[in-house]
């Protein structure tokens, strides 16, 4: 049978308070998650500590602010996860504060949970509609608070997988723009970012009044070699000279394509004849250099490149007379025994 005393403290809802407050922080102890930043907003000093207590209590971090114009700068400068705010406050109140948060924070929607005096219906529409998440009325059950809290970090963890998602379709978005725009074999730009970017290129010299040079080459004789040596190793000769010619442009404007099969191109902005030659000469040499054997070659024992180089100076309509030019000095390339270099 229980004593009068014992029925005293079991009907009395400060020992029953505490006991939650106790069973809860316990609970949280034994569970790992992951910090919120809480911003704690309210006049007064003794509400401000009380609430933050309870935020530290539950492994959370707490940041201060006494007035919604503090907390609004705050919001404005730093990210938050969620805020506890006071709806009566001199200056800016709550709900105006929040009206202003949500305004300024439209892709960014963190809970926010006023905390009032004031108990009635119209007063709980009025911060809900202003955008609140939820409400609770003062004097602060702590018990309350910390179930609330506990409501709140289960939106922050949907936030964060959701932040996650995001991140891992960005990265996906960009992989695929990637794939679309580079050729899969050599690495090289493809020829859809080759006609995007010549278009882009030719129009800003243009505009700027400066050269553009761009380079056409082909591997001699490369249906010979694939046909002699299979098609694995032609894959794996085009990877080779695709590296060389990678390596053979240097600024961060300049771009190699694979144009298609064993043709390459490279777009060179701000280039004159000469240097579009020098670039093109140095990648034929170096293609020389590297000693690929090529037994069906009709012009050496190994892999050679035949290049043709024009260069727009403001004399053309379109970029596409540019790669006519281009490959015009190529098939003059071919003409004149291959492995070599020749302009428009």
């Amino acid at each position: 049978m229980l004593t009068d005393a014992a029925c005293e403290h079991k009907r009395s809802p400060g020992f029953f308070q505490f006991f939650l407050w106790l069973w809860f922080t316990i609970k949280l102890e034994k569970v790992k998650k992951k910090v919120m930043k809480v911003l704690v907003v309210d006049d007064s000093k003794m509400i401000r500590d009380m609430v933050g207590e309870c935020v530290l209590s539950m492994g959370h971090e707490a940041i201060y602010a006494e007035d919604g114009t503090k907390a609004l700068a705050y919001i404005q400068r730093n990210t938050v996860d969620l805020v506890l705010m006071d709806v009566e406050m001199p200056g800016m109140n709550g709900l105006e504060a929040t009206r202003m948060i949500r305004k300024i924070k439209q892709d960014d929607w963190f809970p926010i949970v006023f905390l009032s005096s004031r108990n009635n219906d119209e007063s709980f529409a009025d911060g809900i509609l202003a955008g609140g998440d939820a409400y609770m009325v003062k004097p602060l059950n702590i018990s309350r608070l910390q179930l609330t809290i506990i409501a709140m970090e289960r939106i922050y963890d949907m936030r964060q997988k959701l932040a996650q998602a995001q991140l891992e379709m960005t990265l996906l978005n960009q992989e695929l723009e990637k794939l679309s725009l580079f050729d899969s074999l050599t690495g090289l730009a493809n020829r859809r970012n080759f006609d995007q970017t010549l278009e882009k290129e030719f129009k800003l010299a243009q505009r700027n009044k400066a050269p553009m040079s761009l380079v056409i080459c082909d591997i001699d004789f490369f249906k010979l070699y694939n046909d002699h040596y299979g098609h694995q190793m032609g894959d794996d000769c085009l990877v080779k000279v695709a590296k060389i010619i990678g390596a053979g442009v240097h600024r961060p404007t300049d771009l190699a394509c694979r144009y298609g099969g064993e043709e390459f191109t490279l777009i060179l902005p701000a280039t004159n004849l000469e240097g579009g030659w020098r670039v093109a000469e140095n990648i034929r040499q170096g293609v020389a250099k590297k000693k690929i054997e090529h037994a069906k070659s009709k012009v050496a024992e190994y892999v050679t490149l035949s290049l043709g180089v024009a260069t727009f100076y403001g004399q053309l309509k379109q970029p596409e007379e540019v790669l006519k030019l281009a490959d015009d000095a190529l098939y003059q390339a071919k003409q004149k025994g291959r492995n070599r270099t020749e302009v428009a």
